[in-house]
């Protein structure tokens, strides 16, 4: 399918998943800046760089849309006390004039329009669209989401990516197509990394380390595999300057993987339900949340664990959930080995005055 018909066609279960992974994590992001009553910022700014005409054959909702039906119901719920005192700006782009044409015409009916909400719609490619709004993406008085959906190969460069991560106060997602990943299995440095070269299952992960590498040593980047129904593997990657908004997006990432938090599919070819983390025995949980587990108790029992931000980091960096922490420290406090006054790290703790975890039983 060409890039030009596919919102000519309906979209299939695994765009949906990536529409609504992007939706979900619009939906965390937005209180975040609109939510005090006294909101630290007085502006807002949302950009989608291939939005596309908004929908596809059958109506259904595209990222632009979605993105403003999330503002929509944060505008009529009336529950964030902050929401009348930021103004907020969405910018939407695409370098196909006909579906800026159509998404243009979406936008101007009235359900639309969202008091507090303006929206702007331009033909742009990619990287006339960063040059147009350079200097929005390098304000640090500016919160910035961005979401980047392409279909060429090209679009996000290692030089792009070294851009992105230095945007300051800006969360974004981009879309790996598949013929991405095909040329980063060419990559010497990566093929030493994928276990099953004759498959797609390994490259996305591979890829995410090559721009682990890419990134500061104190960003943070999180990954989400999708499987199309012809097989094909793409992929997801987010990256944020501050810990709440990767872990809103670890969040985000194991409501759609219950397993792994990382796929739409069984990517570590385990054959395990979703039932499978409710049960005691070992060899029947999944091999990453065991993995966590054993890993985050052996880091506690040797005291390399002073405090909240020690096990923030430490999920963060195993991909998982601040909630996988919890059978852990509770296991550990029910021993006596540890000691600490939460259930489960609290994000907002991270930076300031993070609660101790004491150790009272001598390391092994």
């Amino acid at each position: 399918m060409g890039k030009h018909s596919f919102h000519k066609e309906p979209y299939d279960a695994a765009t949906l998943t990536k529409l609504a992974i992007f939706e979900s994590y619009a939906e965390a992001w937005i209180p975040v800046f609109t939510s005090r009553p006294e909101p630290r910022f007085s502006e807002i700014h949302l950009f989608d760089f291939f939005s596309g005409p908004g929908n596809d054959s059958e109506g259904e909702l595209g990222s632009p849309l979605r993105l403003l039906r999330q503002l929509k119901t944060y505008h009529v719920s009336g529950r964030l006390h902050g929401w009348s005192k930021v103004a907020i700006h969405v910018h939407f782009s695409d370098a196909h004039q006909g579906k800026c044409d159509e998404l243009a015409a979406l936008l101007s009916l009235p359900q639309w329009q969202i008091p507090g909400v303006s929206c702007s719609v331009k033909c742009l490619r990619f990287a006339e669209a960063l040059a147009l709004h350079h200097q929005r993406l390098r304000d640090a008085d500016l919160p910035k989401l961005l979401i980047i959906d392409p279909f060429g190969v090209n679009d996000v460069t290692d030089e792009v990516f070294a851009r992105l991560v230095a945007f300051p106060r800006a969360d974004f997602i981009f879309f790996l197509p598949s013929a991405t990943l095909n040329r980063f299995r060419d990559h010497a440095s990566i093929k030493v990394k994928i276990e099953r070269p004759e498959d797609s299952y390994d490259v996305h992960r591979a890829a995410f380390d090559h721009f682990r590498a890419l990134a500061p040593r104190d960003y943070f980047l999180g990954r989400f595999s999708i499987k199309k129904p012809r097989g094909n593997i793409y992929g997801l990657i987010f990256g944020s300057g501050h810990p709440r908004g990767i872990q809103k997006f670890l969040d985000v990432a194991w409501g759609n993987d219950t397993i792994r938090g990382e796929a739409n599919f069984d990517i570590d070819r385990e054959d395990v339900s979703a039932d499978a983390p409710l049960l005691a025995l070992p060899e029947l949980r999944p091999r990453k949340i065991q993995g966590f587990e054993d890993d985050l108790e052996h880091a506690l029992r040797a005291g390399l664990v002073r405090d909240e931000s020690d096990l923030i980091r430490i999920a963060i960096e195993a991909g998982m959930a601040l909630k996988h922490c919890a059978p852990v420290l509770k296991k550990l406090k029910d021993e006596r080995v540890i000691a600490c006054d939460f259930r489960s790290p609290n994000i907002d703790n991270f930076y300031k005055s993070p609660r101790p975890v004491s150790l009272l039983s001598p390391p092994a």
